[in-house]
């Protein structure tokens, strides 16, 4: 049928005989493939159907050309192609022809390259050639043109094909060898003789002669007289041509958007190196010595000036340039170009094709790039520079709104691309590419001075017209890549070269100008909406340059060479004209919370706990970076807060002094106290640092600031002093109507949690400061006194006591205060001293004395005995509002007491501490005496409650590890271990109480264990024992896992309702430490392998719940490998011993984790691997279970050559697998050697199989394996070069094994 029409037959004949392909291929997509079944539980559609059918007619080659034919026939069907007169008046498509024709031509691209092999090379090229001249729209001749999806899948599929034969020349292309194909045959003559005669063809794969043809179509749109037609029509391929450039980049660098090949990672690496170097040593390059990556650039920056000049010519008319959408389209392809180029990742192996490093995404959105030195002469020119930004200047829409609406989308997208280019060539970093540093700085200034001539138009423009910035719609683009363009360029060269520019002052100034100029436009709109954050137009965009700004500021803040001696003037610059900014952040901040605020009482709303947990994390980061802007000049910013603060305080103070009433909380209320507690994390932020695992410290800036000899040295700690004191009497003054009104609705938990925050930062630096660098002037002198640190000490005290006696529910605010009291008992013995003399400190011991034994349900008889029987002049309210601090509050005041009377040289410290222990000690001992007499029934809800608020505050004990001489807890733990681990066998099934002991003696375990003598670790062990053997009784053999949840909050609940089974594991861990098995290892007592059958009994209960749904809980998962990895190294041969079913389970369970994504889980089951293969090395530990199941070692190693090895997540596994290889080669090398040509026959193809045996051949070395189990030098000798060797076996196995 092929050859029954001739080639040169008539337009009419050939589409009469295509027609029947395009019916063919309709009713091959509307046909469900064979085997096909529709998703489960959806119904069958004509979408899937069709999606199914392209998947299979594309998987199964297409041998009867449907997709390329069916191309062709739409195309001549329309006039786009053929030689008839209907050619030049093309008629434009329908919607599901556009569709057709993308799923066509994609189609063509993925059966070509999966098949390269069986196709001509003659009829490759001319498919090839074909799609290039339909994407650059060369026959697009009329006034209708093809729709773009379409000639950009073209010039995909095209660029595709040139990457598959760039690395081979007609020379060696093996393919020329395929035989003759009539249907091929036909099909290139009819594309050659009939559809396109004048196509443009091109030299097997000369890519030289693809340049210069490119080359050719980006330069003509600029020839002098040409008619307006032709000069659109150029313009048009010129823009197309400038993508094909970008999508051949793009398929070399591996980008998303790449083809399948089906060829291994060498393949295109080959490519990769070949297309950035050109033809070098190990490189077979059919393209000359010239790099196709450098002649891109050259291109790219030819067509880039040619274009930049067109539009700057005077001759020109500039009005007409700029508003030709066809020239702009040009233009934006040609700038996208040169972005992609220069985002490309230089090396062999870079990019996509990188796996080693662990990545296999990157783009070309680093922060700093670095170019080679060939490319100094086209970026490196300050003139080119200057140019871009005014052709920048003159095509930015700005306030331009009378341009047509496509004309405008037009200007603005190249804006926004040139834009785009601009920060990445701001993103340039030093090297080669500048010949010195007087260069590198006069480059940063001639795109920092262009930037903010850019900034300074808007500004004008806003000024001269007098409108607000919602106004533009492309304004908000603009701003935030131009103000991210000044944070790069702040960034990347620094203060130190910035500073030293004639226009630094200015930038400053642009910075300023720009950020007050958004924060009022901020708070206008929150203004204008009346507080409705939902509804404010442009809050995105802003919020993202504000927040550029502030990081800018952040970034040249913490300038380390500001401290230098040369850098006084430009700090000079930095206070008086940057820092100013701060102040109009913190009054514009502050005003749209309390804005916020006012609506959301004001409508009865609330924000949703993600939403608000996301909220304050933003707030966070933006107060840290703010904080960094206001200590630019420490003394103006005090001074600023200081001003607000006299304006919020006498409000605040006339609210709390009209409390009392019991009104309800009003919206003006509302939004007073969220000013407040917004001047106070701003105050906080400014004056303190998270200190979090840190010896806490005074900022630097502050310190600098109050130093006497500065001019306002003085000014400034007097403002520091002042603020405190302020906040310490609205602090007290709220505290004061909530000792006496707690129920009062204005009064705010929210804010005393935010002071009892300030008050934990500021004062764990600022009273009495630990470091011996500090000297005693200026800021330090002010609270390192015990008379003036005394005072703060004991008020911090009296506030958490208001708070603990008449605010007990209120957790986050308990959480604030005992925080509060731990940071100052840490502080040290001179702090410790001081708290022990506040009467408000030992008012907290007292009612804890006292509650020790309160359950929350205590009868009123109950709380007046023990009150009589401690003593002392507390209020039954006062014992009341403690009482009703819930068990796990009233354990880490407990930790605050023991801490805070931890002095042994203090005798008073000494008797409140054994006070507190004793009332604790005294309640546990009634009750366990009750229930071992059966004076109390263990189910009785008022002996549960007991229980549980015993062992909490036994907890509360033992995390007050960081008290003085911490032996002392030991001391008094161990005598009620026995009866503590005895509570299990009453309330193994209660879980809450299950969990609670599991948590004190994981706790005990870990905090402890180092400083236990010979007989507590023995009682630790046997308490321990009893434990966990009444725990797995109840729990280990009738726990039902449930399926993991699907939503992200239903996960953390859900691994929480595992919390003991986690803390179960983690006990294990701390009880196998080899110190403590060696401190009890003794001729009497407890002997090691007692300790060890403990912990492999816990483990055995465990091993069955260790489910692969379970292991989908990520901190369960982690800690359960780490126990296992740990036990399986230090005692593999225990674990050898154990119950088939029990290390079958075992093994399945390191299997799974061997390719588990989190590194540290598979690390830790290679290992264990390694371990259980080593020993049956030296023992033969394993041959009970080989005997059961003899392919064990087998599977061990096909899964991991299968599932580790070859896959790309070797990487960050890399070593631990070849030590886990190696010993499971070592075992029995011949059956190691059937199974990797059973492995390798799976691989199909024979070359492959002889490359895997070569590699195989290379990494297993008979004289490497006989020394695996050898120990000393010897063994460390054989691991360490087979260590090497292995990392070459996987770079060379997955060069060609992994398919791209």
């Amino acid at each position: 049928t092929y050859q029954s029409l001739p080639v040169h037959s008539s337009h009419r004949s050939i589409s009469r005989q295509l027609v029947v392909n395009m019916e063919q291929l309709q009713q091959v997509l509307s046909t469900p493939p064979p085997n096909w079944q529709p998703p489960l539980g959806a119904p069958p559609n004509a979408i899937a159907i069709l999606h199914a059918s392209l998947e299979h007619l594309r998987n199964t080659g297409d041998e009867q050309f449907l997709f390329l034919r069916s191309t062709l026939e739409l195309l001549t069907n329309h006039g786009f192609l053929g030689a008839s007169d209907s050619a030049n008046n093309p008629t434009p498509l329908s919607g599901d022809e556009e569709q057709l024709l993308f799923h066509c031509v994609t189609g063509v691209r993925h059966v070509m390259l999966f098949r390269w092999e069986y196709f001509q090379p003659s009829f490759r090229s001319c498919v090839r050639d074909c799609l290039l001249a339909i994407g650059l729209g060369c026959y697009s001749t009329g006034s209708v043109a093809l729709p773009r999806t379409f000639t950009m899948a073209c010039l995909s599929s095209a660029a595709s094909f040139w990457k598959r034969a760039w690395t081979t020349g007609a020379s060696n292309d093996t393919s020329t060898q395929v035989q003759q194909d009539s249907q091929q045959n036909y099909l290139e003559s009819l594309m050659t003789t009939n559809l396109m005669p004048s196509m443009q063809r091109f030299n097997t794969t000369d890519g030289q002669e693809l340049f210069s043809y490119l080359n050719s179509l980006l330069v003509s749109p600029f020839e002098q007289s040409l008619q307006p037609m032709e000069l659109m029509r150029r313009q048009h391929t010129g823009a197309m041509a400038a993508s094909f450039l970008s999508l051949l980049v793009g398929e070399f660098t591996g980008g998303n958007s790449s083809a399948r090949y089906n060829l291994p990672i060498e393949f295109h690496r080959l490519c990769h190196q070949v297309f950035e170097n050109g033809n070098e040593e190990d490189a077979v390059s059919a393209n000359g010595c010239k790099s196709g990556l450098d002649t891109t650039l050259q291109l790219s920056m030819g067509a880039l000036s040619s274009f930049v000049g067109f539009m700057l010519n005077t001759d020109n008319n500039n009005n007409e340039a700029i508003n030709n959408e066809s020239l702009l389209d040009m233009g934006t392809s040609t700038v996208s170009l040169t972005f992609d180029v220069l985002s490309w990742e230089f090396g062999a192996s870079s990019g996509k094709w990188d796996f080693s490093n662990g990545s296999t995404k990157k783009d070309g959105s680093s922060v700093l790039l670095r170019p080679p030195q060939r490319w100094r002469e086209a970026l490196i020119n300050p003139e080119f520079l200057g140019a871009m930004f005014r052709v920048y200047s003159a095509v930015r829409v700005g306030n331009q709104h009378s341009l047509p609406r496509s004309l405008e989308k037009k200007r603005g997208k190249m804006a926004h691309q040139l834009r785009q280019l601009l920060l990445q060539l701001s993103s340039i970093a030093g090297g080669p590419i500048f010949a010195d540093e007087n260069e590198r700085r006069a480059y940063a200034g001639f795109l920092l001075d262009g930037c903010m001539d850019a900034l300074e138009t808007i500004l004008t423009e806003n000024q001269q017209q007098g409108r607000s910035i919602e106004e533009s719609d492309f304004i908000c683009a603009e701003v935030v890549d131009l103000v991210t363009m000044l944070n790069r360029l702040a960034t990347n060269f620094r203060v130190q070269t910035l500073s030293q520019l004639t226009s630094f002052p200015r930038f400053l100034s642009a910075m300023s100008m720009v950020g007050k100029w958004l924060l009022e436009g901020s708070l206008a709109e929150c203004e204008r909406v009346q507080g409705d954050i939902e509804c404010m137009e442009g809050l995105e965009w802003k919020y993202e340059a504000v927040s550029q700004i502030l990081q800018c500021s952040e970034a040249m803040a913490d300038d380390y060479w500001l401290v230098s001696g040369d850098a006084q003037t430009a700090s000079d610059n930095l206070a008086n004209v940057l820092a100013p900014l701060y102040g109009h952040y913190i009054a514009c901040r502050v005003r749209m919370s309390s804005l916020e605020e006012h609506y959301l009482t004001q409508q009865g709303e609330d924000l949703d706990e993600i939403r608000e947990m996301i909220w304050e994390f933003g707030v966070e980061e933006e107060m840290v970076s703010a904080a960094s802007l206001g200590r630019l000049n420490i003394s103006a910013s005090l001074s600023t807060l200081a001003r607000m603060f006299q304006q919020c305080v006498p409000r605040l103070m006339s609210l709390f002094e009209g409390v009392g009433n019991f009104c309800d909380m009003t919206a003006a209320m509302a939004a007073l106290l969220e000013e407040a507690r917004m001047l106070i994390l701003c105050a906080c932020h400014l004056l303190t640092d998270e200190c979090e695992g840190e010896t806490p410290s005074i900022p630097d800036a502050v310190c600098n600031a109050c130093q006497l000899g500065r001019p306002s040295g003085n000014d400034c700690l007097a403002s520091i002093v002042n603020l405190i004191e302020l906040l310490r009497s609205v602090a007290e003054a709220q505290a004061m109507k909530v000792s006496a009104y707690p129920k009062e609705s204005c009064l705010s938990p929210l804010l005393a949690k935010t002071l009892m925050w300030f008050f934990r930062r500021w004062g764990a630096a600022y009273v009495l400061p630990l470091s011996d660098d500090y000297h005693r002037e200026g800021i330090f002198a002010r609270w390192s006194t015990p008379e003036s640190a005394s005072p703060i000490i004991s008020f911090c005290a009296t506030l958490s006591l208001i708070y603990f006696c008449h605010w007990p529910q209120e957790k986050e605010l308990q959480d604030e205060s005992t925080a509060l009291l731990l940071i100052l008992a840490k502080k040290g013995p001179f702090v410790r001293q001081l708290m022990m003399v506040s009467p408000s400190f030992q008012q907290i011991a007292a009612l804890h004395s006292i509650c020790a034994s309160l359950r929350h349900n205590a009868s009123q008889a109950e709380i007046v005995a023990s009150m009589s029987s401690f003593g002392g002049h507390l209020s039954v309210e006062a014992v009341k509002g403690y009482q009703r601090l819930p068990y796990s509050d009233r354990a880490r005041v407990l930790t605050c007491l023991v801490v805070g009377c931890s002095d042994m040289d203090n005798d008073k410290s000494n008797a409140v501490l054994d006070s507190c222990l004793k009332a604790v000690s005294n309640h546990f001992w009634a009750l366990c005496e009750a229930l071992s007499k059966k004076q109390a029934k263990a189910n009785d809800i008022n002996v549960q409650e007991s229980a549980c608020l015993s062992i909490l505050l036994y907890g509360g004990i033992v995390c007050a590890s960081e008290m003085s001489e911490p032996e002392r807890v030991s001391h008094f733990i161990t005598p009620y271990l026995s009866q503590l681990s005895g509570l299990m066998t009453y309330y193994a099934a209660d879980l809450t109480i299950c969990e609670a002991l599991l948590k004190l003696f994981r706790d005990y375990a870990e905090r402890y264990l180092a400083m236990l003598d010979r007989d507590q670790c023995i009682s630790l062990f046997k308490s321990s024992a009893s434990l966990l053997k009444h725990y797995s009784e109840q729990h280990c053999k009738n726990r039902v896992i449930h399926n993991r949840s699907e939503a992200l909050e239903g996960e953390f609940e859900e691994e929480q309702s595992y919390q003991d089974i986690l803390c179960a594991i983690q006990l294990l861990i701390h009880l196998g430490t080899k110190d403590f098995t060696d401190l009890c290892n003794s001729s009497k007592g407890v002997e090691t392998g007692q300790i060890t059958d403990l912990i492999f009994f816990g483990l055995q209960q465990i091993l069955p719940l260790m489910t692969q749904g379970l292991l989908q809980y990520p901190t369960l998962c982690q800690m359960y490998f780490s126990l296992v990895g740990f036990m399986v190294e230090t005692y593999p041969e225990k674990l050898c011993a154990l119950p088939f079913e029990l290390f079958s389970s075992l093994l399945d369970s390191l299997l799974f984790g061997m390719s588990h994504s989190d590194s540290l889980v598979s690390k830790s089951s290679l290992q264990g691997l390694a371990s259980l293969a080593k020993e049956h090395l030296k023992t033969h530990a394993l041959a009970s279970h080989l005997a059961t199941k003899g392919d064990i070692i087998e599977n061990c190693s096909q899964r991991l050559i299968q599932e580790v090895i070859f896959k790309p997540i070797i990487w960050d596994r890399l070593e631990p697998s070849g030590m886990a290889l190696l010993p499971l080669a070592a075992i029995d090398v011949q059956k190691f050697i059937g199974l990797v040509s059973i492995i390798s026959q799976q691989l199909g193809s024979d070359d492959k199989q002889q490359r895997m045996h070569q590699a195989f051949e290379r990494l297993i070395k008979p004289q490497v394996l006989a020394k695996v189990a050898a120990e000393g030098r010897e063994g460390r000798m054989v691991r360490i070069q087979f260590k090497n060797n292995f990392d070459a076996f996987v770079r060379d196995i997955h060069s060609f094994l992994i398919v791209k």
